[in-house]
């Protein structure tokens, strides 16, 4: 391994020690070097600021973090809004929020924090916004002011809080400038690698399944679910975008008239019946990689303006960039995961459900809501 992977095992290895001591022969055998190298790092690491303290006789140990102090309500008003936001994530209290949204209108919210999640062009809170009852994403750059109140957050373990949490779109901050190439690059970009990590998840989660691995069987119901899906979804998108209408074979049955969401599936289910996981791996692939050829030629025009976000049934959701309709939540990339990750938390058939229950998988899929 290079210095710098060395560096990071040196210290990976002690925090995970921590608080007993690990000798320089042990750490030599544990990252495959000599026990000099050891030697020179620990000093390097060391004049660095790493409190690493050499006990005689015992090796050396790697001094604990100390835990931050507990924040009080009144230093949570005055002190920075970052450190209230995580003093109330850690602690898992609600946080009472001054905030501002994109339209300038302000208004106090009490919310139960979740995370905080670090983009590139802002900083988001993730937490459950108890005005709006549900899951809501705040940029911590409106947030002019934070109370930590006495109040326990409750517990959420809601796919929506999650999937909020997975994908923030890194928007860069409004402003009044022209838009251009600048932008549209930097959303075409952004879309275009949580394509290709999409597609490599697809690709290994069949190449598992082929091998052998659990849940064969949910993997091919999913797969037949989303290679449907997914089809009208980017011909759908693509339509929204730019006007033109979308080829009629990707327009599942039923699609155009009120459905029950068990209904739909089982005609999807049954339509796709006769393919195999390979095929319908495939099918997915190919509607993927059409997907991106389009995402790489379309006109930067189309990453600057707004897009109705379609809907299976109803009207359309609310106008969003085409990043975000195309790979934030409720879009065919985001999708895609969701099942993937149900999948990995439960491989196999639950065992109290009847036999010929085939549809366990998607039953509570973001698009049958």
């Amino acid at each position: 391994m290079d210095r710098v992977d060395r560096l990071l095992a040196l210290i990976a290895e002690l925090r995970a020690a921590a608080p007993d001591p690990l000798t320089v022969d042990e750490l030599a055998e544990r990252l495959g070097v000599s026990a000099r190298t050891v030697r020179r790092d620990l000093e390097l690491l060391t004049h660095g600021g790493l409190p690493v303290r050499s006990e005689r006789g015992r090796g050396h140990v790697l001094a604990p973090e100390p835990a931050p102090p507990p924040m009080s309500e009144v230093a949570s008003l005055v002190g920075p809004v970052r450190d209230t936001l995580a003093a109330a994530v850690r602690s898992g209290r609600v946080v009472r929020l001054a905030y501002t949204d994109q339209s300038g209108a302000r208004s106090f919210r009490d919310v139960e924090p979740q995370g905080l999640v670090v983009g590139p062009h802002a900083d988001y809170l993730v937490g459950w916004c108890r005005m709006r009852d549900g899951p809501r994403m705040f940029r911590v750059d409106r947030i002019g002011a934070a109370y930590l109140a006495g109040r326990a957050a409750a517990a959420r373990d809601l796919d929506e809080l999650l999937a909020a949490l997975r994908v923030p779109l890194p928007r860069p901050p409004a402003d009044d400038g022209p838009h251009g190439p600048t932008g549209a690059g930097r959303a075409r970009a952004w879309t275009l690698d949580r394509l290709e990590y999409v597609r490599a998840r697809l690709r290994e989660a069949t190449a598992e399944a082929r091998d052998g691995g659990p849940g064969a069987a949910a993997l091919r119901t999913v797969l037949a679910h989303l290679a449907r899906w997914t089809r009208w979804q980017v011909a759908a998108i693509r339509s929204a975008a730019t006007g033109a209408p979308p080829p009629e074979r990707d327009v599942p049955p039923g699609f155009g008239r009120a459905m029950p969401a068990e209904e739909r599936e089982r005609v999807i289910q049954d339509a796709m019946a006769l393919r195999s996981l390979g095929e319908l791996a495939r099918d997915l692939q190919e509607v993927l990689a059409g997907l991106g050829h389009w995402a790489a030629g379309c006109d930067d025009a189309l990453w600057e303006r707004p897009v109705a976000d379609p809907r299976p049934s109803g009207p359309p959701g609310p106008r969003r960039p085409l990043a975000d309709v195309l790979a934030g939540w409720r879009g065919p990339l985001a999708h895609i995961e969701w099942h993937l990750d149900r999948l990995a938390e439960h491989p196999e058939r639950p065992v109290d459900l009847d036999e010929d229950d085939e549809l366990w998988v998607v039953d509570r899929c973001p698009l049958q809501a």
